[in-house]
């Protein structure tokens, strides 16, 4: 009897073949699915769900990843250096220890995400809702806050780190 072929089984076979930078999942519907470990760097997952999806330790470095969903996604470790992430819905992700450099993040919705020792040098995070937000013990070398919303209760990496002085906006309102 042969075992059936999943769709993340097909998507590890076409990366296997072509390479992860020809694949192309936009406007999949991977919501709850375990891609940890996948290699997807330069992969186009633009619109992609991925709520609450577990992708600890996958490789998304330079990735498209515009307007995708990772509310509740497990990315502890995962690298998405050099990632597009613009408008993404990271709410509330698990991003502890994962290495963000020279992404960028404009408009993304951080709100409630935890970035803790998060690698975040040279990341731009134009216009980004980090309210509610863990940074603490991340890389902020480099890093552009600039329009970003922040509250009373966003962590930041230093005990003293002031986000106004770096252009990040106080935002109490809900």
């Amino acid at each position: 009897m042969e075992e059936e072929v999943t769709f993340l089984d097909q998507i590890q076979a076409t990366i296997d073949t072509v390479g992860a930078d020809k694949v192309n999942l936009t406007g999949e519907n991977l919501q709850g699915k375990d891609l940890s470990k996948f290699e997807l760097s330069k992969a186009n997952l633009t619109r992609v769900n991925l709520q609450g999806g577990n992708l600890e330790s996958i490789d998304l470095s330079e990735a498209t990843l515009e307007w995708i969903n990772l509310e509740e996604a497990n990315l502890k470790e995962a690298n998405l250096s050099g990632a597009k992430l613009f408008n993404a819905n990271l709410r509330r992700a698990e991003l502890e220890d994962c290495n963000l450099s020279e992404a960028y993040l404009g408009k993304a919705n951080l709100r409630f995400a935890n970035l803790k020792n998060a690698d975040l040098s040279k990341v731009k995070l134009h216009y980004a809702d980090l309210r509610d937000a863990n940074f603490e013990d991340s890389d902020f070398t480099g890093i552009d806050l600039r329009w970003a919303r922040y509250n009373s209760q966003t962590k930041w990496p230093a005990k003293d780190f002031d986000p106004s002085l770096t252009g990040a906006i106080l935002y109490e309102r809900e």
